[in-house]
């Protein structure tokens, strides 16, 4: 069995997202991970990144050689299939290799491979073992994996890498930190909301990559978005999200500007990295063209995204390519999951 889930890229919402209940527009990227996965005589997991991991059950106890807790992807095998063996009460041996071009070099593109991880192990286990469960009770085993390695996070990347576009709204992360356990996955959890986006009108994309990854979980680390920032961000995503289901274009790239604004202060104020000085050149270009271009998720400098009609990106992605940016083009994927 073979299982893929797309990267993602945050259209607006960053950082005030991590309030509960905020809100967050994201969607998914052509580009993958994927995870093939099947019953066989000695469990393991591998990929193109470490050398198989082996790895068994006795009675209701994970053995492995690694430490879960020191290795994200055995971690999210350890509880994902922990869940599903409870539910269904089966016990099976699985071979898992993990596959992904969400990197280049070995260094992520900041499409949240993390997120597509979790998300494509979650959807494979759950498919071996016929765990009979919901989407959104899908979403939230994800979620629940995800959050418990880091401990932080607002969840909107996972929501849309399972879900596909996606109008998104955050739990509440202390509620989350006290409730870390399989029968979560079947409460309601504060907060949480995910809405699938339908685009009517046609957009193109595209995505600069500096080639130097940030870590999203020290820049999102001990941060307390201001009131007035949290507001502004949520309004700007209900409009963008009101574009989008009104088929009014001009009204959605008006959102993506001002949020990009709203968000150029916020990271002022908060001494946040949020625009290297190269993606700071290629806004600028982008600016000069007449096309809708913003850092996209935490920021840091690795990825800036750019939207607009075919024409509009083809001349900005020839302007950013003279100036000697990694340009990939028609990165997003703007239809609804199994559409």
């Amino acid at each position: 069995m073979k299982v893929e889930s797309p990267g993602k890229l945050y259209l607006c919402g960053e950082y005030a997202v991590l309030n509960p209940g905020s809100f967050a527009l994201a969607a998914p990227t052509k580009r993958k991970l994927w995870v093939e996965a099947k019953e066989g005589d000695v469990g393991f997991l591998s990929s193109s990144l470490f050398s198989p991991i082996p790895f068994s059950w006795r009675k209701k106890s994970f053995f492995s050689p690694v430490d879960p807790e020191k290795c994200f992807s055995l971690f999210t095998v350890r509880l994902v299939e922990g869940f599903c063996r409870r539910l269904t009460r089966k016990s099976l041996t699985l071979q898992i290799k993990l596959g992904s071009d969400l990197e280049e070099g070995g260094k992520k593109l900041g499409f949240g491979s993390s997120a597509a991880m979790v998300c494509a192990l979650t959807r494979a286990i759950c498919l071996l073992y016929g765990a009979k469960i919901s989407e959104e009770e899908m979403l939230k085993l994800a979620l629940l994996a995800h959050f418990s390695w880091q401990r932080s996070g607002s969840g909107g990347d996972v929501a849309a890498c399972l879900l596909g576009p996606v109008f998104y709204s955050s739990f509440d992360q202390n509620w989350l930190s006290a409730h870390l356990s399989f029968e979560t996955v079947f409460k309601r959890w504060p907060g949480l909301f995910a809405k699938k986006l339908r685009f009517s009108f046609p957009l193109s994309s595209l995505a600069l990559w500096s080639g130097q990854p940030a870590s999203t979980s020290s820049l999102i680390r001990s941060l307390n978005p201001s009131l007035r920032f949290v507001s502004r961000s949520n309004y700007l995503c209900l409009r963008a999200k009101e574009g989008i289901e009104k088929g009014e274009a001009d009204v959605f790239f008006l959102a993506l500007r001002l949020s990009r604004y709203n968000l150029e202060s916020f990271s002022k104020l908060n001494r946040i990295p949020l625009e290297s000085r190269e993606v700071r050149h290629a806004l600028r270009i982008a600016d000069a063209l007449g096309v809708c271009a913003k850092t996209s998720g935490a920021g840091g400098g690795d990825c800036a995204l750019a939207l607009g009609d075919k024409e509009e990106c083809s001349r900005l992605c020839e302007g950013w390519r003279e100036a000697g940016f990694r340009v990939l083009g028609e990165v997003l994927s703007l239809r609804e999951k199994n559409d």
